[in-house]
């Protein structure tokens, strides 16, 4: 095989308009074909990347012009797609939740050790700078033994335009959102969750799923962990970041207001739905929530992570991280480096060109997802979950 990477873009949805930019860009990446049922995104895909496109992702994994797909489907066909792709000798890079069942995790992984190929999770910030700078800090111990992680977000999820199955499916925030936050705390606290416990919230009732959630974490090493999330657009964690966004993008201080405004004048489901279709690739509104910025950006984060130590406090800045010591404190800048998207990508490439391992591998979303799993059934029978699937961080 060459050492540029020939991708293959299963589904062309919302996600889509975000990965198809960062990953395009890449040296060692070809974009080569597409799947999709909507004609009028498959015209502008091949007309904008000169590639194959096709009207299945079985057709495409036969196509020996793909030396891997990165899969963006609804997240009900995850499990389908990643197998077909396995059992067709391809790679796989998996967008979050990586599946909606450990059961359906488990065939993911099977697939792929059994045809010898690499199942990348994405996507979630524990790929992010800062979020990697934190591990190694706490991994090396010149703050001494980690004590606690405590980390918060709120935004307007739940009032960016949805449709009805996409809600139910990653029911809400949970598994939508809560792969990120899982992640960056997993990866900060050395993976091996030994416990759930976590209630979650529907407070609209026109939107009849879950857009927050209470977690309460604990490692196997005794370490504490809360995880708090809000979609519901009234206040912005970004207010305390600087107006940082997401991506690292600048986000306006009237987002939140601006996004419920624009849902109330929709007149019914279905013109929401016709919203969403226009984000879409090929759509008229493609770019709208889209973390791809031209202009100047900062460190991603996604809400406000605090790791604390025995001699010491980390928190995030939006040019890298603050440290909090027993003499001094002062802020660390951290080169941009690779981020989401890209940093998958890289991540797979290293492991398929230059036989690396991979990190956010299959059995590591598994692993995710089962604490995101625990989540929900913690808050339907108000208990303590205890977890068998988790894995260490990797070195």
């Amino acid at each position: 095989m060459s050492e540029r990477l020939r991708m293959g873009m299963a589904g062309l949805g919302v996600a889509s308009t975000q990965i198809l930019p960062a990953v395009s860009a890449l040296p060692y990446l070809q974009l080569t074909a597409a799947a999709d049922f909507r004609v009028d995104a498959l015209t502008k895909f091949r007309k904008e990347y000169a590639a194959q496109v096709f009207t299945s992702v079985e057709a495409m994994c036969r196509s020996p012009d793909v030396d891997f797909v990165y899969i963006a489907t609804p997240n009900e066909l995850h499990a389908q797609h990643a197998i077909t792709a396995a059992k067709h000798k391809k790679h796989v890079i998996v967008e979050k939740p990586m599946a909606l069942s450990l059961e359906e995790c488990e065939a993911m992984n099977d697939a792929a050790e059994k045809n010898g190929v690499n199942l990348l999770c994405g996507h979630t910030h524990s790929f992010d700078p800062p979020i990697r700078k934190i591990r190694e800090i706490v991994k090396s111990g010149e703050l001494g033994k980690l004590c606690m992680i405590n980390t918060l977000n709120y935004n307007e999820f739940m009032y960016r335009p949805r449709m009805k199955h996409e809600l139910a499916s990653s029911r809400g925030v949970v598994l939508n959102q809560g792969p990120h936050h899982v992640d960056i705390v997993r990866l900060i606290g050395g993976g091996m969750v030994r416990s759930v416990r976590a209630m979650t919230g529907i407070w609209d009732k026109a939107r009849a799923h879950e857009g927050s959630y209470t977690c309460y974490l604990e490692f196997e090493d005794g370490t504490p962990a809360t995880l708090v999330y809000s979609g519901y657009g009234f206040f912005d964690t970004a207010e305390l970041f600087s107006w940082v966004g997401e991506g690292g993008q600048y986000r306006k201080p009237e987002t939140n207001l601006k996004v419920r405004a624009r849902l109330r004048e929709v007149r019914s489901p279905e013109e929401e739905e016709q919203m969403k279709e226009g984000m879409r690739f090929g759509g008229q509104r493609g770019g709208e929530y889209s973390h791809v910025w031209s202009g100047e950006r900062k460190q991603p984060f996604f809400g406000f992570t605090l790791v604390s130590c025995e001699r010491g406090d980390i928190r995030q800045t939006p040019d890298g991280l603050f440290i909090y010591g027993e003499t001094e404190k002062g802020e660390i800048t951290l080169p941009s480096g690779r981020r989401g998207r890209e940093a998958e990508v890289e991540e797979l490439y290293e492991a398929v060109v230059h036989n690396r391992p991979v990190f956010h591998d299959g059995r590591w979303g598994e692993a995710t997802l089962e604490v995101c799993l625990a989540m929900l059934e913690s808050a339907e029978q108000r208990k303590e979950i205890f977890l068998s699937h988790q894995v260490p961080s990797p070195e």
